[in-house]
């Protein structure tokens, strides 16, 4: 696709000649339409403030908004600027006026108002230079300048100015010196910050180790800190293998020229070009690109890539520049790397600088995308100041779109900007001469910002599934990442005991139900669909996906046979399901479920990998369903309670990363919601966690592990009413990547019963395949019958009475097979039942009754897991390719063969170019192998784990329960 390229000075200024050089950018994320520029703009009044330029349509026009502190009538020193992800607030770092590389930090909540900008840090001394913006909404919003502060002690100048807590009304902010070697006095100019919202954050600059005359030897250096810089020693996650000192030497004894006169195209070498982006989709990817000198008077661009947090980097450029300056990256949601630069071509009078814009999805294998959004003579207009274009511009992404900034030669001529331009500010293209706002003169060529955005799927294009849903007037519009944090509650995605969508709720939200067990009937999801402009006539396909009810659980396929299609006419922006696709729980599952969906055309396709095997969040804090908005979950159980007292219900929590953690899920509850439920007590089961001010904290948990969590709440008062959601958001780093909600409904008794019956037949039905007790099946059918029939709450209890006997006796089975003994308490809950089925007194045992069913099917689900899960065969085969990358196992003669088996594997399974049906095979082809393992290491406790592995190998569940039991040992035995 092409690009929308505007000149942004406004056409109230068309008489204005000044070098607006230097330019920066940032879009709001949480709204696109919300974007500012800078540049060495002048209050064009000679007010007291220097401006800004701003746009509320997503860059199309553009106004000044002079509201930057500053000298009367200037512009500012160095300025950079951005918004924090989801509060909207816009921050920047500018060198001052008055004043000699006077560092301001500033803040603004209304960046269209007219309100001067908050000073939040004021520093002179012996001066900072360059300060560089970064921020991030992660519960509170963190704030990184990078800048070159010559306060620091030793020459070691390059600093992260950071606060954690940039929204309250006076934040702190830290000066961390992020060079640990030795310098020649200081470090270069540019230190660039990169956050990630897993809360890792690197920074890359250049260490001057060396100056002589007019040209310094340079080593790229990248730093990392992997908890928003928060601890005791931030920014020394990476060491580098030659001193054993915080920051990884990307490259040393680089030559970089200072010239800090007009050279190269009119514009300077001072060393100032650097840059860095990760993969918002994962942290582990990283790029960096810096200019040094190649030869006697080349200029050269240089990008490197990591895999592995800046540990190691590729041994050559996968992309080279010469003769050019200014680079930057970014990388989209997608994963296409951006590098936007500008190149010096020709040579004497006919020098033209080239703006270009390349993007690429496999680091330059094969040929990249290259637009040129500008290219315009380098010798006019001659140089005011320097520098003449600057020393950076800027790029970034916005879910799969690409925004920057350059400043360049502004000749209205059409052959100078090969991709198209708009200017506001009066000119004539067809004698190519720019006119003042009265249009009687000409006004002299300058230098302006120009603003582009390039999307890489068109609008009309761009299909998307709603992560929430908040009213009729309040959704999602298909941003990535969603800014939601609770994407998980109403989301549009949902499931219905009939083929029927069910309708929408007066906020637009549709109505989920809980997936009934194979012997009720089939189940029927469905999903509505968004596209954000009309276009051609289109089919998107859809893929459903469930998992386990709670937060970490993988995802298996719902339903088999050919996917679901929407087909969209020219005109449709928005297409619902009208039949569901039909998928069958089964008996041995539990009916608490979470369901997701995947769509897809062939202009815009699911981001690999696909949901199926994985948990979102996971194998790394990719964020999968908030930076893809063809995915999308509902993690929320409606549970209808009424009567009087307590009811209790549960969730798993599934550790689904491939190494030991502790778990933070946070728990969320509207002050509507802890007013009508009175009582909300959350608890995590068997003691082997713990809640503190509403987080629940679960210590080292091994990989496939899970835990599960109570929680108790008090009845509402009232018959009917919306669901109350309790939400539980598991956090990395302060970043919500995952999570499910608990929705306690007002309902009538009645309705009440009906549910919890509906949830009796399941559970007594999964007793009998899971314990093998025949009498449970006839009780499954007795309840199925009577919710044949329209049922009163007498009618349900004189049921439960005449069947109590019956259900204790099954239910004292459950107890007495559960394997950690009764961490559910369901001795408690039985008596209960007994009590109060007694009493008949319906308003007591409905949640007496409703708490049992919860307990008996969560104790179940214990039961199920512990015998071998079919949904965790991917992240065990995962698991096992990671271990035998370890130093210790890697250096064993088999290690390489496995490995090798296991990532084939792990990649064909989201292709679906093998499954579970061949896990046991995998397996059994790697035996061999794995007692080969065992012998080198010596161990009789991998003895017997592979040997356990070969007799299990007769199903999925057994062959999986083995497995992980020999990855535990393995774990154990190398850490």
């Amino acid at each position: 696709m092409g690009a929308l390229v505007v000149n942004m000075i406004p056409f109230a200024q068309s008489g204005e000649t000044n070098q607006d050089s230097e330019p920066n950018l940032a879009v709001n994320p949480a709204n696109p339409d919300q974007i500012a520029g800078s540049a060495f703009t002048p209050d064009p009044l000679g007010g007291p403030n220097a401006p800004i330029f701003v746009s509320s349509d997503g860059g199309n026009t553009w106004a000044l908004n002079s509201i930057v502190p500053s000298n009367a009538g200037s512009a500012t020193g160095d300025i950079t600027l951005r918004f924090a992800t989801t509060s909207g607030i816009l921050y920047a770092g500018i060198l001052r006026r008055p004043g000699s590389l006077r560092l301001n930090i500033l803040r603004t909540t209304n960046f269209l108002g007219a309100s001067t900008m908050t000073v939040l840090v004021d520093r002179t001394g012996n001066g900072v230079d360059q300060p560089y913006v970064q921020a991030a909404t992660a519960g509170t919003d963190r704030v990184y300048v990078g800048d070159n502060d010559f306060n620091a002690a030793s020459g070691r100048t390059a600093t992260i100015d950071q606060s954690l807590d940039g929204a309250i009304a006076a934040p702190i902010f830290n000066s961390i010196r992020i060079e640990s070697r030795v310098t020649s006095g200081q470090d270069g100019p540019p230190i660039r910050p990169a956050v990630h919202p897993d809360g890792t954050v690197y920074a890359v600059f250049y260490g001057w180790r060396a100056f002589t005359g007019s040209q310094a030897t340079a080593d790229v250096v990248i730093v990392r800190d992997d908890n928003w810089g928060s601890g005791a020693t931030p920014f020394s996650a990476l060491t580098d293998p030659s001193d054993g000192l915080a920051g990884r030497l990307v490259v040393t004894g680089r030559t970089v020229p200072w010239a800090n006169f007009s050279t190269f195209g009119q514009e300077r070498f001072v060393g100032s070009n650097i840059t860095i982006a990760v993969d918002p989709r994962n942290s582990s990817v990283v790029y960096v690109a810096w200019a040094d000198r190649v030869g006697a008077t080349d200029y050269t661009l240089h990008v490197r890539r990591s895999g592995d947090r800046g540990a190691t980097w590729s041994a050559a450029d996968i992309r080279t520049i010469t003769n050019a300056t200014n680079p930057a990256l970014a990388i989209n949601s997608r994963g296409v790397v951006g590098f936007l630069y500008q190149q010096l071509t020709g040579s004497g009078a006919s020098q033209r600088w080239q703006t270009h814009l390349e993007r690429t999805s496999d680091d330059w294998a094969t040929a990249a995308t290259d637009l040129i959004l500008a290219d315009v003579p380098a010798n006019a207009p001659a140089v005011t100041f320097i520098p003449y274009i600057g020393d950076y511009v800027h790029l970034m992404a916005v879910g799969k779109d690409f925004y920057g900034i350059f400043s360049a030669n502004n000749t209205p001529n059409n052959a100078n900007f090969p991709n198209g331009v708009t200017f506001q500010r009066n000119a004539d293209f067809a004698t190519q001469t720019l006119r003042n706002v009265a249009g009687t003169a000409t006004v002299a060529v300058s230098i302006d910002p120009f603003f582009f955005r390039v999307r890489q799927i068109a609008l009309d294009q761009d299909f998307y599934v709603r992560d929430w849903t908040d009213s009729a007037s309040s959704a999602d519009p298909g941003l990535e990442p969603s800014t939601h944090p609770h994407f998980y509650v109403n989301s549009d995605v949902w499931n219905r005991r009939s083929n029927a969508p069910g309708g929408f709720n007066a906020n637009d939200q549709p109505q989920s139900e809980d997936p009934q067990m194979s012997s009720l009937g089939d189940n029927f999801a469905f999903a509505r669909v968004h596209r954000k402009a009309s276009g051609p006539a289109q089919t998107v396909n859809l893929h459903f996906l469930y998992s386990e009810f709670g937060t970490g659980s993988n995802y298996i396929d719902a339903g088999t046979g050919a996917d679901p299609t929407l087909s969209f006419a020219a005109v449709d922006t928005v297409k619902t399901m009208t039949a569901g696709r039909a998928w069958t729980l089964p008996v041995t599952t539990s009916t608490h479920t979470c369901l997701a969906v995947e769509i897809s055309t062939p202009d815009d396709p699911v981001v690999a990998p696909s949901l199926l095997g994985r948990a979102p969040g996971w194998p790394s804090t990719d964020l999968s369903v908030l930076l893809d908005n063809n995915k999308a979950q509902r993690n929320m159980g409606v549970y209808p309670v009424s009567g009087r007292g307590f009811g209790s219900f549960y969730a798993v929590l599934h550790n689904a990363a491939t190494a030991r953690r502790d778990m933070r899920v946070r728990m969320d509850i509207p002050d509507k919601v802890r007013r009508a439920l009175r009582t909300i007590r959350p608890q995590v089961l068997g003691g082997k966690g713990t809640v503190e001010s509403g987080v629940v904290l679960l210590p080292d948990m091994s990989p496939g592990e899970n835990r599960w969590v109570e929680v108790r709440v008090g009845m509402p008062e009232g018959q009917t009413g919306d669901p109350l959601p309790v939400s539980f958001l598991e956090e990395v780093g302060g970043v919500a990547v995952n999570g499910f909600a608990i929705a306690p409904q007002p309902a009538p008794l009645s309705r009440v019963f009906l549910e919890s019956l509906r949830l009796q037949v399941a559970v007594l039905a999964r007793i009998g395949v899971v314990l093998g007790s025949p009498e449970s099946e006839a009780e499954s059918k007795a309840t199925a019958r009577i919710l044949s029939r329209r049922l009163t709450a007498a009618q349900a209890v004189a049921f439960l009475r005449s069947h109590a006997g019956p259900i204790s006796e099954l239910a004292t089975e459950v107890i007495r097979a559960a394997a950690d003994g009764d961490i559910l308490d369901v001795r408690r809950s039985l008596q209960e039942f007994r009590t109060y089925t007694s009493s008949s007194n319906s308003a007591l045992l409905a949640p007496v009754h409703v708490t049992l069913m919860h307990k008996l099917d969560a104790a179940l689900t214990m039961i199920t897991k512990a015998k071998g899960d079919p949904a965790d065969v991917l992240q065990s085969v995962r698991w096992q390719a990671e271990l035998f990358q370890a130093e210790r196992l890697a250096r064993l003669e088999p290690s390489a063969r496995i490995r090798k088996a296991s990532e084939k594997f792990a990649r064909g399974y989201p292709l679906r170019e093998v499954g579970n049906a061949d896990y046991p095979k995998f397996l059994k082809a790697r035996l061999n192998d794995l007692r080969s393992v065992a012998g080198e290491l010596g161990s009789p406790g991998i003895v017997d784990r592979v040997a356990a592995l070969e007799s299990s190998l007769r199903t999925v569940e057994t062959t999986q329960a083995a497995h992980r039991a020999l990855l535990l040992e393995l774990d154990r035995l190398i850490h």
